[in-house]
C-alpha cells in the first residue's frame, strides 16, 4: 500500500461509511466549470480505505505512539482515521494524523498534531503532497471554508468519464 490509508475506526454508521466512500470517488476540480476529465481528480487515486476490524476504536494517540520518530519504512508519511465525528458531519471530515520522519538536518520538525480533512479536500491535500508543493503537515491550520472545491456528480459528462475508465480499468 503506496497511497495513505484512510483506517475505519467506528463501525456504527455502516451508512457513513458508504458515504465516505462515494466522496473519496468523487471527481473533484478547483476551478469551476470545467468539463475536461483531465482537470478533476479523485482522493481515491491517493488514499486506500481500510475497512478492518482490528481497527476499531483506534486513537490517534496509539498511532502517534506507534510511529517511530525516526527511521520507519512505511511508504507514507500521514494517514487518515475514519471515527464516529467524521460520520457526524456533513463534510465528512477524516483525522489526519502526521507520522513523517525527519531524519535529516540539525532541528528536525515536530509532528504536527491532528487535524480535520473534509472528505471532498483530501484530493487536493494529497496531490498537493504528493509533487511536494505543500507538505501534509502544511495542512493543520487550514480553513477549510475558504477552498472551493466543485464536485462532479452522477450524471455529468466528467463523472460518467470517470465511471466508464473503472469500468476498463476492471475488464483488464
Amino acid at each position: 500500500m503506496d497511497a495513505a490509508p484512510v483506517l475505519r475506526t467506528d463501525f456504527t454508521d455502516l451508512a457513513g461509511w458508504a458515504r465516505l466512500l462515494q466522496a473519496l470517488e468523487m471527481p473533484v476540480a478547483f476551478e469551476e466549470g470545467s468539463q475536461d476529465v483531465c482537470d478533476y481528480d479523485r482522493a481515491i487515486s491517493y488514499v486506500t480505505p481500510v475497512d478492518t476490524e482490528k481497527h476499531r476504536g483506534l486513537l490517534p494517540e496509539t498511532v502517534l505512539a506507534a510511529a517511530p520518530d525516526t527511521g520507519h519504512d512505511l511508504p507514507y508519511d500521514h494517514l487518515y482515521l475514519a471515527d464516529a465525528e467524521t460520520f457526524a458531519s456533513d463534510n465528512l471530515p477524516l483525522l489526519g494524523i502526521d507520522i513523517h520522519v525527519d531524519d535529516a538536518g540539525d532541528e528536525p520538525w515536530p509532528r504536527e498534531e491532528p487535524f480535520r480533512v473534509p472528505a471532498l479536500h483530501v484530493a487536493s491535500v494529497e496531490i498537493n503532497d504528493s509533487i511536494a508543493n505543500l507538505f501534509f503537515r502544511e495542512f493543520h491550520d487550514s480553513d477549510w471554508s475558504g477552498f472551493d472545491v466543485y464536485v462532479a456528480g452522477p450524471g455529468t459528462a466528467v463523472y460518467e468519464e470517470f465511471r466508464q475508465m473503472d469500468q476498463e480499468d476492471e475488464d483488464h
